[in-house]
């Protein structure tokens, strides 16, 4: 037996690995894909993260809006509750109120229970 290039060459042949099936290096560069992914974090692009920003702007300037309104009603409730608790007009109060419960009673208990507290 003679040993020749050729020989040497397809005896090397036989000893290396069968080559892949075209199915098995898809799979495998899949594989390859997810792991790149996983190192890699995830960014969102610039259009998304402007459009985004757009939205919350949006949102927050209706917001805004929203409480500044609330803010203006408070206000006005405290306004004419002030109003008529003190200026009393048209005797509102007065008449709403029993004849038990008057301003000057009031004012009465209450010293006397602060008194006690203080003692």
């Amino acid at each position: 037996m003679s040993t020749n290039d050729d020989d040497l060459s397809r005896a090397l042949d036989a000893l290396k690995a069968p080559r892949a099936s075209d199915d098995l290096m898809v799979r495998v560069l899949a594989d390859a894909a997810l792991q790149q992914g996983r190192r890699e974090p995830l960014r969102p692009s610039d259009l998304l993260m402007a459009r985004v920003m757009s939205d919350a702007r949006t949102v927050a300037a209706g917001r805004r809006r929203r409480e500044g309104w609330a803010w203006g009603g408070i206000a006005a409730a405290c306004a004419v509750g002030l109003l008529v608790g003190v200026a009393d007009p048209g005797g509102v109060v007065a008449a709403v109120a029993p004849e038990a419960y008057a301003i000057e009673d009031l004012s009465g208990v209450y010293a006397f229970q602060l008194a006690e507290v203080v003692e």
